[in-house]
């Protein structure tokens, strides 16, 4: 009867091990390489549109209801706009100073893409269009390469409750 324990025990043994081998291919990004700017500009929005930045923002002070459609005014309003994250490459910080912002986790937005609300701008190139959908309280940012072109990248998050509805 020992002998039968001492096996279960070593088949344990091998499965935890197993898995512990297994684990760094759980953290592999699979997800494709292209469109690396626009992933990165809808990062921004994703970042400004987190419950823990929007409470740090004047938006709740804007817009105590904190509604998606209102996060749009307000992100594209001035008030709003300079509370954007820098440009990468940009002439407002050094890149000594750079460094030191993206560590503390603030994404960048990549040089020579627009962030719109609404609707692709037709006269420029590179964009993410942000919009809302009212009745999931999603918002939705969309990735163009081109505004003639359908999008190549859309991504939805849900928008936090901020307690004032």
């Amino acid at each position: 009867m020992s002998v039968g324990k001492e096996q279960i025990n070593k088949i344990y043994i091998w499965l935890a091990i197993g898995f512990i081998l297994m684990l760094p291919f759980f953290y592999f990004d699979y997800s494709p390489k292209d469109n690396v700017e626009l992933r990165k500009g809808i990062a921004v929005v994703r970042y400004m549109s987190a419950q823990r930045q929007l409470q740090r923002s004047s938006f709740l002070v804007a817009y105590p209801e904190g509604t998606p459609e209102q996060f749009l005014d307000w992100m594209f309003s001035p008030m709003g706009a300079a509370e954007w994250p820098p440009y990468e490459g940009g002439l407002e910080f050094s890149p000594e100073e750079e460094k030191m912002v993206r560590k503390t986790g603030m994404p960048f937005i990549p040089a020579g893409l627009l962030l719109i609300p609404h609707e692709p701008d037709t006269e420029n190139g590179r964009q993410v269009v942000v919009s809302a959908d009212a009745e999931t309280r999603f918002l939705i940012a969309e990735g163009y390469e081109s505004p003639s072109d359908p999008p190549v990248l859309v991504k939805e998050w849900a928008f936090p409750e901020m307690g004032g509805e």
